[in-house]
């Protein structure tokens, strides 16, 4: 699960460490995008503004594992 925490700030671009094409496919592997889109919000928010979000918090990772983890509806 954790690594799907990553593929939020990966895809949105702010992780140079995380290939893209790799996060997409994980992304793709766990449904996030039932819910989630890189640049538009659907039932919850867009990859990009996840990341805006969490910029410039240096625990941003370990926030959304948790998020990811234990679910983060209505966050």
């Amino acid at each position: 699960m954790k690594s799907v925490a990553l593929v939020v700030l990966a895809l949105a671009g702010t992780l140079a460490a995380a290939p893209a094409v790799a996060s997409e496919e994980l992304a793709k592997k766990h449904a996030c995008f039932a819910c989630h889109a890189v640049d538009k919000k659907l039932v919850g928010p867009s990859y990009k503004d996840v990341a805006a979000k969490y910029r410039s918090d240096k625990g941003a990772e370990a926030k959304l594992f948790d998020k990811v983890k234990k679910g983060g509806t209505g966050a």
